[in-house]
Order: structure tokens, then sequence, then C-alpha cells
């Protein structure tokens, strides 16, 4: 008797309905557990974007320093170079501002420290006028998410 009948000489011609339902749920399970890997990989770029750019602001701001004169580099900021360190913040120095500007418009929630000291091996060093090096390191504070993320840059004028 040949015929399409169930019998153990069936030739099996689809997927019955538990194949399908069983075969698009691991499938949905695949696309999922991947999606997650794209989110992350985005989150990864963005922070390694935001790095890159607070490091090269940071750059910016010190190649313009490396250009001033010994003395210009505590000055331009208002300070008489009396004290062995001074902090500049970009959001309350005048001269600083325009670095805010240029940070604010690539990084959300972002500002910039400049620390300017005498360079001395250990204790407190001597005044800035008086100094025969000074160190100047940049900071560059923003913000991803809910994480709180810095990067600095330093350099010794002699």
């Amino acid at each position: 008797m040949s015929g399409r009948g169930a019998g153990p000489g069936r030739v099996g011609r689809g997927f019955s309905l538990v194949e399908v339902v069983i075969a698009l749920g691991l499938l949905a399970g695949v696309l999922i557990a991947i999606s997650g890997l794209f989110v992350l990989a985005n989150r990864q770029l963005d922070g390694g974007r935001n790095n890159s750019i607070a490091l090269a602001t940071a750059r910016d701001i010190l190649a313009e320093m490396d250009g001033w004169v010994f003395r210009q580099v505590y000055t331009t900021f208002g300070f008489d170079g009396a004290a062995g360190a001074y902090t500049v913040d970009t959001r309350a120095n005048g001269y600083a501002a325009r670095w805010q500007a240029e940070l604010e418009s690539r990084l959300a929630e972002s500002h910039a420290e400049i620390v300017i000291e005498s360079a001395v091996d250990s204790g407190s060093g001597p005044a800035l006028r008086s100094a025969r090096a000074i160190r100047v390191r940049i900071t560059v504070y923003w913000s991803e998410g809910l994480r709180s993320r810095q990067v600095s840059l330093a350099t010794l004028r002699v």
C-alpha cells in the first residue's frame, strides 16, 4: 500500500509546529544576546571617543601654554607668583573660560583644572616667581552617565 499516511517508510516533508517554535525561540535568544553586545560595544566606543576628546583638549591647552615665557605661565591667569602653587578652574578663571567653552561644546558636563606649581623633589616649593622649574598639570573632568571620568597631562617647564 502506498500512500501518504503515517508509517515506517514515510519520508519527512516539513517541520512540525513544535520544531518551528523551538527554532524561533533559539533564534530569539541568540538575537537578544547579540543585541546586548552591540549596546556594550557602543558604550565602549563613546567612552573611548570622550577620552580622546578630553586628552586632545588637554594637549591643546598645554601646547598653548608651552608657547608662553616662563613668567607668563602664572601671570596670564592673574597670579603674582608669590605662592608656590596655583589652581586654575576653567569655569571660574576669566582667561581659561575660553577653554571651558570649547570643552562644553565637545564634552557634556566637563571642565578642566590647571595646576601650576614650583617643581621640587620634596616639601613645599619656593614661590613661583623664584622657582627654577614649574610643573604644569592639566586635568579634564567629565561625566559619562553616572560615572565621573578624568584624564591628566603634565609637563615640566625649566
